[in-house]
């Protein structure tokens, strides 16, 4: 539990899927085979990339908290 929230086992499961879409999207991206133009295209892919850190960074926090707590 943290901060009056129960950690279920669904949601570590669900946000490892949105890390995964997020990682595909930014290949993507990275890739141009998702297209943006001009200074976009940049934007979006540096975006994409903090998104993914952030979201990586509370997934693996709550998974260690869901598996040690």
């Amino acid at each position: 539990m943290i901060l009056g929230y129960e950690i279920q086992l669904a949601n570590i499961i669900a946000g490892g899927i949105v890390l995964f879409a997020l990682l595909v999207f930014q290949m993507l991206v990275g890739l141009r085979v998702i297209h943006f133009k001009g200074k976009t295209h940049l934007k979006v892919h540096k975006w994409a990339a903090w998104a993914l850190i952030a979201f990586a960074l509370v997934h693996g926090s709550l998974a260690l908290l869901f598996f040690v707590a």
